[in-house]
This record gives C-alpha cells, structure tokens and sequence, in this order.
C-alpha cells in the first residue's frame, strides 16, 4: 500500500500535533521511583560501562528484564544526554508508532471514523496518554503484541506464511523486551478465537513459522548470555518471572478486581464509549476478525493479570489498545447525534467537570493538603510526609474543564456532524494539559525534595545506599560510578562466603549480599556514605547508624551522611 501525501495529510497533520503535545512535557520533571528510574539507571551503566550485553544496576547483573528497551533508552541517552527527557523520549516515539499502526489497521477494517474514534480513545484516556510520557517498559511491550496479533488476524483470514512469521517474529521482540509472558498472552487469544469461532485451526507449517518467528531473537539474545555466563542467568530470569505469578513481589499484592477498577480510572473520561463497545452489540457490515481478536486479547490479558500474585498498575495497559478498537468500532456504528448520543456525551462533560473540580480543590485552597493532615488521623508517616510538602497546584486543569464544558454543550446544542471528532479531540488536548499541570505538583510532594537532596551528591566519592526499602533513585541522580575500594570489599565478602563471583548468587542471595556490602562498609570502614531512609525507619538507623550524621528529612524520606 502506497503512501500519498496528499490522501494522508492529516495523519501529517496529527503527528505534527502529536509530537507537539507529548515532547514538552517529558524533560521537566524528575524520573519516578520505581520502574521509570530502574529502567533509566540500567541505561546509564550500560553507556557507562560499554557493555550493552549486560543489562547492571549498581554494576551487578540485573535479571529482572530483558535489553530491548534498555537498550533503546541508552542510544537515545547517547544522542540527548544522561536526563528525564532522554530516558522518555523513545516511548513518544513509540507512542506515535503505536497510533499511527491502530489508525491504518482500523481504517482498513472499518473505516476513517472507526479509526479516527479509536486513535482519539486511545490518546484521549489518562493512562495511556500518561504512559508516552514516561520511561516505562510497556508501551514498546503493548505494542509488539499489538503488531503480532494483526499479523495473526490477517494470516488467519488469509493464510500466509509471511504473516505467520511476522506474527512470532513481533511477539519475539515482546519476548526480549518484558519476558515470556507475551508468549501466554498471544497464544491464548489465538486459541480462544480459533475454539469460539470454530476457525480452520493452525496447520503444522504455519505453527512452525510463527515458532520460526517467535525464537530468533530470544534464542539469540538468550543463546549469548548463556555462553557469556552459564546458565546462572536464564535460571534466575525465569525463577524471577515465574515467582511474578507466585508471589506478590515488592509487595505488590492486591485483590482479584484491583485491574478491572485501574481500567475504569485509567479510561477517564471517555470509559463509557469505550466499554460500550465490549457490553453491547457492534452492529458489523464487513469484518468481524479483529475486533473478535480485540475482545479476546480485552479479557485474555484481564484475566491473566488478575490471577498473577503479584499487581502493578501497567499490567493491564495491554488492554487499553483492545478497549480503544472495540469503542472506536462501536461508536462508528453508532455515531448519528441524535438525542440519547448527546446527552451521553454531555453526561462525560459534566461528570469530568465534577471530578476535575474535587481533584483541582488543593489549587483552590492552598492549605487543603495540610488541613486533611491536621484533621483526619493518618497512621501512615510517609503520607503524612507527602500531604505536608509545600506544593503549588496549578488551575489550569480546571480552567480548560470549564471550557471544555461550555464547547461540549455548544457543540451539542448544534448537533454538528463533526462533534464527536471535535470532542475527543479536545478531550484528549486537555488530558495532556492535566498531566502536564498536576504531575510535577504530585513528584515534588511524593519525591522531589528528597531527589533534590540526591542530586547534590552528583559526581561526589560518595557510596550511597538506601536502608529498608529498595530504590535505584541514589544511583541515578548521583551519578554513582564503579568505586575501586567497593569492589575489593565485594570480592573479600563473596570469598569470605565461599562464593567465587557475584553471578554464583541467586536472587535471595544477592540481596542478603547487599546489605551485608552495605552494613560492612558502615562499620568497618571511613568512607563516605549517604544512607537514605523512608520515616518509618528514622529510628532505626539513628539506633543502628550512630556514626551518621542526619543532613536531609523531606518527602518521608531522610538521608545521613559520613565525611571520610
């Protein structure tokens, strides 16, 4: 299919527009604690380092996940520089990739309304819009899902080989880029759709070329770290996936619903249109196939991801791609403005109007944070800590609501025949002005002090450590470099425990190992040292620690220091 610039200038247009209203916002607020700065500081070894075959986080191996986005972060690293905007500019581009692919797939399926509707569904919910601005792995994971479960529609309607091989060979760079869970995901949406629609099944030769497909990155990345480093390393990575099911790691435990509630907030507003189409009959006059597969992949991934122990909330963010299809189809087939269309779109407005005015109130009232504080007896000292931080709140967010309201009913009143477009065209300009206004208010409360702290120590001798939670922020914003005299101590450790390199540690054991290193280094040695701390653990290390000397206390955090 050949691309004319004429015919797709307003995909020109938009990605204009994208590139617009994603990129400001990515360099001006610090990197989050946990998965934005884990995958950040991997990066910033791997230039360091010049090994961009190992993924280290604190120069030790790191098995957590796999190189590809890693990988990507630390090229655009090495073109930007070390920072925020560096660490997140490859999920804007991947983001705008992601549209670009749902748009052309949509509309060749169902039309430019369907696809217009499901770009803008898309782009216009909080979650996944908030996702292309950060540094987080799953954008890139979705995505490559999302290409091998087109592939697989269009080789089961058509039954190519190449479509087959192209479907295992995007769900090998899902594999690459998050783990073998890609491979559950697609395999069970295939298998369902081809059981519930009684579909020709899956001969052996085109199994074998999504096998074919599937196995050349993973065996190849894979096949290296095991000549490299022996089996060590593949053993732990797929302990370290399968205890993701087990276990609730990092005390990620939450209960059975906790993503079928993080996808009706993460819709918002637009929820409503969006899960319309997975509750109520698409009334289809052509293809069927991919939004048969969308609603699949919806619950395949719900599901899945509801039965794992353990539950963070981009889990789920798979499911925001099928939500979008499904809504944008079914708004297409039912897009006349006629009386009830209306007043539902003008039932989001007000009920967006009325959560914007309750989450704009600490702009309103500036001490309302620190009333709720002097009020209501909170137990947590963290959150006590957070809601106490003098932050400014922008009206901005309001300011665009009221407006968005007024166009909303003007639009309505008129009944034009571009409203719905113009609606969630709007709606999705105004996310963006919500995330842009209210999450660096929400970072300085939850972080931003105690990363100020950090970024003092940036190219200081310091060794620095956290004390009873796990963080790769004192890392990143310090700049930590390899220290001689740490190693030497790790080398005489791991003898001292019969252990001849850390890659003869498993995982439990690494992390017995790092707070020996650490508590070794306190007591038995003069070198400089920060310890950082969250507040309900001062206590203990002015106990433990009585030769540190307590320099920082902000965001629930507190940092001593050592002077050599």
């Amino acid at each position: 299919m050949k691309f004319h610039l004429d015919k797709h200038k307003h995909i020109l247009l938009f990605s204009i527009a994208y590139l617009l209203l994603f990129i400001p916002f990515i360099g001006h607020v610090h990197l989050f604690d946990w998965d934005e700065i884990n995958f950040a500081e991997a990066a910033r070894e791997m230039i360091l380092t010049g090994d961009w075959l190992n993924v280290q986080i604190n120069f030790e191996p790191f098995w957590e996940k796999p190189p590809l986005f890693i990988w990507i972060q630390a090229l655009s690293m090495s073109i930007f520089g070390i920072n925020e905007f560096a660490a997140r500019f490859p999920n804007v581009l991947i983001g705008l990739v992601t549209v670009l692919i749902l748009y052309f797939s949509v509309k060749k399926r169902y039309g430019h309304n369907a696809s217009i509707y499901s770009v803008l569904l898309y782009t216009g919910s909080f979650t996944p819009h908030f996702y292309f601005k950060t540094g987080i792995i799953d954008p890139i994971f979705n995505l490559f899902i999302f290409i091998s479960i087109i592939n697989l529609v269009s080789a089961i309607e058509k039954r190519r080989l190449m479509n087959f091989f192209l479907a295992g060979l995007s769900l090998g760079f899902a594999v690459i880029t998050k783990g073998p869970v890609s491979i559950l995901l697609v395999g069970l949406t295939g298998l369902v759709y081809q059981i519930a629609y009684k579909n020709n099944f899956y001969s052996f030769r085109e199994l074998l070329f999504i096998l074919l497909g599937l196995l050349i990155l993973p065996i190849g990345y894979f096949g290296m770290q095991v000549t490299v480093q022996g089996w060590w390393f593949l053993n732990e990575f797929l302990i370290y996936q399968i205890d993701l099911f087990r276990y609730p790691i990092a005390s990620h435990g939450q209960p059975f619903y906790y993503h079928f509630i993080v996808l009706l907030i993460g819709c918002f507003p637009v929820f409503i249109l969006s899960f319309s189409g997975l509750f109520f009959k698409i009334n289809f006059s052509g293809d069927r196939n991919l939004v048969r597969f969308m609603i699949i992949m919806f619950w395949v991934v719900l599901i899945v991801f509801s039965l794992v122990t353990t539950k963070i909330v981009h889990y789920s963010s798979m499911c925001y791609i099928p939500l979008s299809i499904i809504g944008g189809v079914w708004l297409s087939k039912n897009d006349r403005m006629g009386t009830k269309t209306r007043l539902l779109f003008v039932a989001i407005s007000i009920l967006w109007m009325l959560v914007y005015c309750i989450l704009s109130i600490p702009a309103i009232s500036s001490s309302f944070l620190k009333d709720i504080v002097s009020t209501i007896e909170i137990q947590d000292k963290n959150v006590v800590s957070f809601l106490a931080t003098d932050v400014s709140w922008s009206l901005l967010p309001l300011i665009t609501t009221i407006i968005f309201i007024i166009i909303s009913l003007v639009l309505a009143v008129k009944n034009s025949k571009r409203f719905i477009t113009l609606y969630l065209i709007i709606n999705t300009f105004i996310i963006s002005v919500y995330i842009s206004s209210v999450v660096p208010s929400i970072e300085k409360m939850i972080q931003g002090d105690w990363i100020g702290q950090l970024k003092t120590y940036k190219n200081k001798p310091y060794i620095h450590f956290t004390y009873g939670f796990k963080s790769y922020a004192h890392y990143f914003y310090t700049s930590q470099t390899e220290i001689k005299e740490v190693n030497e101590i790790k080398t005489i450790l791991l003898k001292k425990n019969g252990y001849k390199s850390i890659y003869d540690l498993d995982q439990h054991e690494k992390k017995a190992f790092s707070n020996q290193l650490r508590d070794y280094i306190l007591y038995q040695t003069n070198l400089p040292v920060t310890v950082s701390a969250k507040k309900t653990r001062f206590e203990d290390v002015e106990q433990n620690f009585p030769n540190l000397i307590k320099v920082f206390d902000g965001n629930g955090y507190g940092v001593w220091e050592r002077v050599k």
